[in-house]
């Protein structure tokens, strides 16, 4: 199918360039698959969907998705599978067992002209990605690793950093699409090191977020206006869009979560896995894993990341 019409997307145009790619199956309706399905859809896609938890597709029904009762009615016949789920073990749950995805692509027919693609955009770590790139390849399918870097509005607006792994022939075919929901597409290396570019990045947020938490804690102990410390901190040198969107929300101490602290410390688990799978021991980033655990410990877990400052303001 050639591609080539444009829609509006809330006032952004959603650019698309020639793919064979006809049918798309999107697993993962959490925070930021919802958004990233919903750019899909709206491009004129055909779209199927499915959730481990009903409720989440009506939405993406309303716009011309089909639901899905399984991963594997999802998959079966699609062109490309996308993933998008929380970590490691929901990926094997919705690629195994009889109604999994990988079921469905052992009973594709042979010889076909494109093997199927799964392309995983979770957060599970370089070893997890491995083994599930081999696991699609024994079932007849191609796999691409390419975890994201952004949170929900980049999902929305299709400013996602895509970080990705895998053999360049399949980057390559899955780009069209990828191209939908990501402004940037940066290719890594062979399979799982678009998740090992995604943990280390992520230790750099780490560091960022304890550093911010942290100082925004010292500088209210030390009389400064909370406006007057966020506007420092939005517009100095060390500014980042990180910081820059989440101003607002701090200044009113609003920790609804766009990202969990609870996964925050799962990525920091994967830094640490990384380390020890490479032989390299960070001991500052070791820290920094106890220090996000005990805001998880005290209750934070399921507040935004930036609610951390609640566990610095304790001491």
């Amino acid at each position: 199918m050639s591609v080539s019409a444009r829609k509006s997307d809330g006032g952004r145009r959603v650019r698309r360039g020639a793919t064979s790619i006809a049918t798309v199956a999107f697993i993962g309706l959490g925070a930021m698959g919802r958004p990233m399905a919903t750019r899909l859809v709206r491009s004129g896609l055909s779209l199927r969907v499915y959730n481990r938890t009903k409720g989440p597709e009506r939405a993406l029904v309303k716009l011309g998705a089909t639901a899905c009762a399984t991963p594997a009615e999802c998959a079966r016949g699609a062109d490309l599978v996308i993933t998008m789920l929380s970590d490691a073990e929901a990926l094997a749950a919705v690629l195994e067992g009889p109604q999994g995805v990988l079921r469905a692509f052992a009973a594709e027919p042979k010889g076909q002209k494109h093997r199927p693609l799964l392309i995983d955009m979770s957060t599970i770590g370089r070893r997890a990605a491995i083994a599930a790139g081999k696991r699609a390849e024994q079932h007849g399918a191609r796999f691409l690793d390419a975890p994201v870097s952004g949170s929900v509005r980049p999902a929305a607006s299709g400013e996602l950093v895509a970080l990705v792994g895998g053999l360049v022939k399949t980057v390559e075919r899955a780009r069209p699409i990828l191209s939908m929901l990501c402004s940037k597409i940066i290719h890594a290396g062979g399979v799982g090191q678009g998740q090992a570019l995604k943990v280390v990045l992520n230790g750099v947020g780490a560091h960022h977020l304890v550093g911010f938490t942290s100082m925004l804690a010292l500088a209210e102990r030390a009389g400064l206006a909370r406006d007057i410390v966020l506007d420092a901190f939005t517009t100095g040198a060390f500014a980042t869009p990180s910081y820059v969107g989440k101003r607002d929300k701090l200044l009113a101490r609003d920790y609804t979560p766009d990202f969990s602290l609870e996964l925050a410390l799962k990525d920091c688990a994967l830094a640490r896995l990384l380390q020890e799978e490479v032989g390299v021991e960070l001991p500052v980033h070791r820290a920094i894993f106890d220090d996000v655990a005990r805001g998880v410990d005290e209750g934070l877990g399921k507040l935004d990341l930036f609610a951390l400052e609640k566990h610095y303001g304790r001491k």
